[in-house]
């Protein structure tokens, strides 16, 4: 769970930083900025329109509506309407979207962003990715044991301990076989 505080630090840099079509983006994001308990229930997602109660945040770059809160299926636009829905259930989750340039490269958006419940980022993945990611890991894994076994050698030639040496040497080379399979 993200702490409340965190969850505000990024509010408050989005609209330091981030332009929007409509002046009432900011007058809701700082609704919620002072409001700590709807904060709490607030969770920063990728695909909040899919969720029960969600609402997306786009900046001046996108071409579709600044501001769109769902309820349950239904889209409201007016930002009336987005506010007094905020307002009135408070206690529950509220799940919000923030579309911006770079986003993937911004370490406080990356900080706060959670995993979308009903739209969860693992189940969009492909296999072909899972693969990819899991050779790398693999591949890493063996290239920090080779990087050990080279220290392993180093000190077993310090210490003119000539049979840990080849043993070593020769787990290293077995190693660096299957390094470039």
């Amino acid at each position: 769970m993200i702490d409340v505080a965190e969850k505000r630090e990024f509010l408050v840099w989005l609209i330091n930083n981030v332009s929007f079509q409509r002046r009432e983006v900011i007058w809701i994001l700082n609704y919620l900025i002072n409001h700590e308990a709807i904060l709490r229930n607030v969770h920063i997602v990728e695909g909040a329109l899919n969720t029960k109660r969600g609402i997306v945040f786009r900046d001046i770059t996108q071409r579709e509506d600044p501001m769109v809160l769902t309820v349950e299926g239904q889209q409201f636009t007016n930002s009336d309407q987005i506010f007094h829905e905020i307002r009135l259930h408070w206690q529950q989750p509220l799940y919000l979207e923030c579309v911006f340039p770079n986003s993937w490269q911004n370490a406080q958006y990356l900080s706060v962003l959670e995993d979308n419940p009903e739209n969860s980022w693992n189940d969009t993945v492909s296999e072909e990715i899972v693969l990819e990611v899991e050779n790398y890991l693999k591949h890493q894994e063996k290239e920090a044991q080779a990087d050990l076994l080279k220290k392993q050698i180093d000190l077993a030639l310090e210490d003119g301990d000539k049979e840990s040496f080849l043993i070593l040497s020769d787990e290293l080379n077995r190693l660096k076989l299957t390094l470039h399979e």
